[in-house]
């Protein structure tokens, strides 16, 4: 995944729009350029008609042969390290915005000479770094009450992510705070526009004495906005009126997923059939390590939800026991080196890439 430089390998095959993907071998992921375009071009739409600003966070999608067209259509990006720096730099992000659990006072040092924001996770952070040379914010956990799954819910009340925010109101003053000039908050998971309705109404009601000093808050990750049936007017809507109230706060939001929602597949090939379990030239230690961390069903092409005469089990090519993908009904018989097809695998997958079991990284071919 990573070359020792920026981000992730250079490995990359380039097809022409109508050409056939070429012969690679499996396993890859294959990106295509018209969809991203298509999704870059909606989230552009909403920042000019919301006067919002949406930052891709390179934690989920890092590519550098990507990452400069994504920089072009959008604000900026949001980043946790050096590393995700360089990237953002060599892809000319306009606006970038740091954010990390904790911080190396040395890395902090570097970074600040370079960022547009910096958010803070804790008060012991805030009053060890508060001195730092960039416009500072804290990230506050304001303990919402959504159907968030437990693995990713930032407002649990003991999350180790942001200040309570009861916590931080108490301990608000001029004197301690006269450097705070942003709130960060990442509360919603793959939300609607009604997530953003719930956290705006917290924000105006819960911290009417602070929000005067602050030039932004940013919203965070979570929110949907590439899916068909997520409701932009009402978004739009929503900001808008949040701009009339508050006109010197810019808000921000950084969607990880909606960048690169339905844009690309993870292709790979069936090495051996045991009874009904199928072995992958792939394994969710490698590839597929969202699988392992939060128990995803990932969608495969060619698969549907009721039952079929064609079931298997879906499994890794590694000799973890546990390196299974999940069960499916296929619409027609597997064979020994037949292709399987994961849909929608642009986010996340790739950034966390490993080479357990000597296995290589996945390339990535890129349709244009």
């Amino acid at each position: 995944m990573k070359d020792g430089k920026s981000g992730m390998n250079k490995n990359k095959i380039r097809v022409g729009r109508d050409a056939p993907i070429p012969t690679i071998q499996t396993p890859y992921f294959q990106i295509d350029t018209k969809k991203l375009n298509r999704n870059l071009q909606k989230l552009s739409k909403i920042e000019k008609l919301s006067g919002a600003k949406i930052l891709h966070t390179l934690k989920s999608f890092n590519h550098q042969e990507i990452t400069p067209l994504i920089s072009s259509k959008l604000s900026g990006f949001s980043i946790s390290s050096t590393m995700e720096l360089k990237i953002a730099l060599e892809a000319k992000g306009k606006d970038i915005h740091l954010y990390t659990p904790a911080y190396k006072q040395e890395e902090l040092k570097e970074l600040s000479q370079k960022v547009s924001t910096i958010s803070f996770n804790s008060l012991s952070q805030w009053y060890r770094f508060r001195d730092t040379k960039a416009s500072l914010g804290l990230r506050i956990n304001p303990k919402l009450h959504l159907p968030i799954p437990s693995y990713c819910n930032p407002n649990l009340s003991y999350s180790r992510l942001g200040v309570n925010y009861i916590e931080f109101i108490q301990a608000f003053n001029r004197e301690d705070f006269r450097e705070l000039e942003g709130l960060h908050f990442h509360s919603l998971f793959r939300s609607s526009e009604e997530g953003v309705s719930i956290l705006l109404e917290h924000i105006r009601a819960n911290y009417r004495d602070i929000l005067p000093q602050l030039k932004w808050i940013n919203l965070g990750g979570g929110h949907n906005f590439t899916d068909s049936e997520y409701n932009t007017e009402r978004f739009i809507s929503l900001i808008k009126e949040f701009n009339r109230e508050f006109p010197t706060i810019q808000l921000y939001f950084e969607p990880g997923e909606a960048v690169v929602k339905d844009t690309g597949e993870f292709v790979t090939t069936v090495l051996d059939i045991v009874d009904n379990i199928v072995i992958l030239d792939t394994s969710i230690e490698t590839h597929l390590l969202d699988v392992a961390i939060v128990n995803q069903r990932l969608k495969v092409k060619g698969t549907q939800s009721s039952s079929t005469p064609y079931y298997y089990e879906l499994t890794g090519n590694s000799c973890i026991q546990g390196d299974i993908i999940g069960e499916y009904f296929f619409e027609k018989e597997l064979s020994i080196g037949d292709e399987v097809i994961f849909e929608d695998m642009m986010g996340y997958s790739m950034v966390k890439m490993t080479q357990f079991n000597g296995m290589e990284f996945a390339k990535l071919a890129i349709n244009i």
